[in-house]
């Protein structure tokens, strides 16, 4: 799920995530559009993002999406999966 190229010298890539990716963290519905850059709430690491939102109670984190470095949005129910995931370094 990187968003690094998946091959390096003919070798695949280890399929994990790219944690220290650029991140932020934008209200649900905020319309995305020309000025999306601007709507981030907060912005760190992939992993900041995720710890972050974890860290919001479920009603709060049900109003988030994470949008991370090219243009992948992962909504609450995915962050929660990788939450959950055991190679999760959070």
């Amino acid at each position: 799920m990187s968003d690094h190229p998946t091959t390096y010298g003919g070798e695949p890539a280890d399929g994990g995530f790219a944690w220290d990716d650029r991140a932020e963290i934008h209200a649900k519905d905020d319309g995305q559009g020309l000025f999306d850059g601007a709507k981030g709430l907060h912005e760190g690491s992939f992993l900041e993002m995720v710890r972050l939102m974890m860290a919001m109670t479920p009603d709060e984190r049900r109003g988030h999406v994470i949008q991370k470095l090219g243009d992948r949005m992962f909504t609450v129910h995915e962050v929660e999966a990788i939450a959950a995931r055991p190679d999760y370094p959070g």
